[in-house]
C-alpha cells in the first residue's frame, strides 16, 4: 500500500491537528509556494515540468518545512537520475540511485538515496553505511505519494570523523545495490551484519520513549543512546521486524550521543497505541542496542 493511502486512513480516525501542527503545515505550504516561484528562473537541465509538478504535489508537508533551495534542486536531479536509470530495460527496478556531495570546508559528506519504497529499506541503507565504516550523523527520510523515496544522509568516516573517501562511497553503493536486489547478494548480507562484531558493548542503557501526541498520523519512537557503528541499523531492523513502516526519521548525534526520532505506523497506516505491544517493542530495542 502506498504511503499516501496509509496516511489517509490514519487521518480519517484521528482528531484534528493541534494549533502548533496547523501552524507548521501553513508554514510548509508557504515555503512550498515560495520555492516553486524560485524555480522559475533556475536551470534544471533535462528535468521536465511534469517532474517538478509531481514533486511539489506528492512530497510530504514536513519536507517543505525544512528543505533548502539547493537541496530541492539536488533532490529533483536525484529523482530524475533514478527514473532515467530504471527506464533502461537492462536495469532492475530495484536499483537505487545514489548521489553525494563533499564540501571542502566541512568534514562531512552528504548523500541522497532515491528508489522505490519497500519494507526494511532504511535499515538496509543504514547497514550499507556501517559495513564500510561510515557513521550516520543525520538522516532525513521522505516518501512521496507515488511511492518514491528520497533519503538524505550526513555521514563521516567512523575512523577519523572526516569526509567519506571515494572508495567508501563506491563500496557503500555496491553493497546497497546488492542488499536491495531480489534476491539479495550474499556479499551484501554478510557485509551488512559485520558491524555486530566490530562495535564495542554499550556502556549505558538506551533510553526509549513512545510519543503518540506530537504527530497526528504516526507514533514517534524516541531513542537516546551512546552512538556507535551500526546503531541506526539495529534500531531500524528491529522496527522493520516488528512489522512497522517508517514514515519519517530524524537522526542527530551530539557529543557521541545519538538522539533518534523515528515516525512509524502499523501495516494498515495507524499509530501503534497498544501499550502491551509498545512495551514488547521497547524490550526488543533494548536487547538490540545493548
Amino acid at each position: 500500500m502506498m504511503v499516501a493511502e496509509k496516511t489517509h486512513l490514519a487521518e480519517a480516525t484521528l482528531p484534528l491537528p493541534s494549533s502548533s501542527t496547523a501552524a507548521a503545515l501553513a508554514c510548509g505550504k508557504e515555503r512550498r509556494e515560495s520555492l516553486r516561484a524560485a524555480l522559475l528562473g533556475a536551470k534544471l537541465g533535462k528535468i521536465t515540468t511534469d517532474e517538478i509538478d509531481s514533486h511539489f504535489s506528492s512530497m510530504p508537508d514536513r519536507y517543505w518545512q525544512c528543505v533548502t533551495e539547493d537541496d530541492l534542486v539536488w533532490g529533483l536531479q536525484t529523482i530524475h537520475g533514478f527514473l532515467h536509470l530504471i527506464a533502461s530495460p537492462y536495469v532492475s527496478p530495484t536499483q537505487p540511485f545514489v548521489s553525494w556531495r563533499q564540501s571542502p570546508d566541512s568534514r562531512q559528506t552528504r548523500m541522497m538515496l532515491c528508489t522505490w519504497d519497500r519494507q526494511g529499506l532504511l535499515a538496509k541503507a543504514a547497514a550499507s553505511f556501517s559495513a564500510v565504516k561510515l557513521d550516520i550523523l543525520e538522516a532525513d527520510v521522505f516518501t512521496r505519494a507515488d511511492n518514491i523515496v528520497l533519503d538524505v544522509f550526513t555521514v563521516v568516516n567512523a575512523d577519523n570523523h572526516r569526509v567519506a573517501s571515494p572508495t567508501q562511497l563506491q563500496e557503500m553503493t555496491f553493497l546497497l545495490e546488492g542488499a536491495l536486489s531480489e534476491p539479495p547478494r550474499f556479499a551484501s548480507i554478510w557485509a551488512c551484519s559485520r558491524h555486530k562484531f566490530l562495535a564495542p558493548p554499550a556502556q549505558l542503557k538506551p533510553q526509549i520513549d513512545f510519543d503518540n501526541e506530537t504527530s497526528p498520523t504516526s507514533t514517534v519512537i524516541q531513542v537516546k543512546a551512546v552512538n556507535r557503528l551500526g546503531l541506526l541499523y539495529d534500531i531500524l531492523l528491529t522496527v522493520a521486524e516488528d512489522g512497522l513502516n517508517v514514515m519519517q526519521a530524524r537522526i542527530a548525534t551530539t557529543d557521541q550521543r545519538a538522539h533518534d526520532a523515528i515516525h512509524v505506523t502499523d501495516v494498515d497506516g495507524y499509530k501503534k497505541t497498544d501499550t502491551v505491544r509498545l512495551e514488547e517493542l521497547r524490550r526488543k530495542l533494548e536487547a538490540a542496542l545493548t
